[in-house]
């Protein structure tokens, strides 16, 4: 259970109520669930269930406070712009190359990195498996930038939004 299994940003000022109400959904199946704010409102999630099925059940009854949630493909500890490119377009050619069109997002969270060249660079990484696609693409590459850490998320657009549409 030391790899995270999601990524949470929350609502400002509401982390300690969000950490409690989003271990009370995963208590349900995993009572050794654990969440911790590494940086400002941003909660990483540590479970021994899969991340999609962590992701379904905050998902299915989504707390207020939290804003968007992240299930966590593949991670590699490093920040090095160059490293993150490798690691991440090696693993989505070998494990997700289903997709044919995509874009990528990069977000930095505590920690300054040029989430730009690590964008076109799994873009150019990844331009013989599929074609980049901001308006409808078929996945979202999401990497989180947290600290001292990488994070994949390989998402349908709009996934990692919570609101009331997604009970519907």
């Amino acid at each position: 259970m030391e790899e995270p299994k999601l990524i949470l940003t929350v609502k400002n000022n509401k982390n300690n109520k969000c950490i409690i109400e989003i271990l009370n959904r995963l208590f349900l199946k995993d009572i050794n669930s654990r969440a911790e704010e590494v940086v400002k409102n941003v909660i990483l999630v540590y479970t021994s269930l899969s991340p999609i099925i962590a992701y379904g059940l905050i998902i299915s009854a989504p707390p207020s406070c939290v804003s968007k949630i992240y299930p966590i493909d593949f991670s590699v500890n490093t920040i090095n712009e160059q490293d993150i490119i490798t690691y991440f377009v090696k693993y989505i050619k070998e494990k997700n190359g289903t997709f044919k069109t995509f874009y990528v997002d990069c977000y930095d969270r505590g920690v300054k990195v040029n989430c730009r060249e690590i964008e076109i660079g799994i873009g150019i990484g990844l331009k013989d498996l599929a074609k980049v696609n901001f308006e409808k693409p078929d996945k979202v590459i999401v990497v989180n930038v947290v600290k001292d850490s990488a994070y994949l998320s390989i998402i349908n657009k709009g996934q990692e939004k919570v609101s009331v549409n997604s009970l519907r």
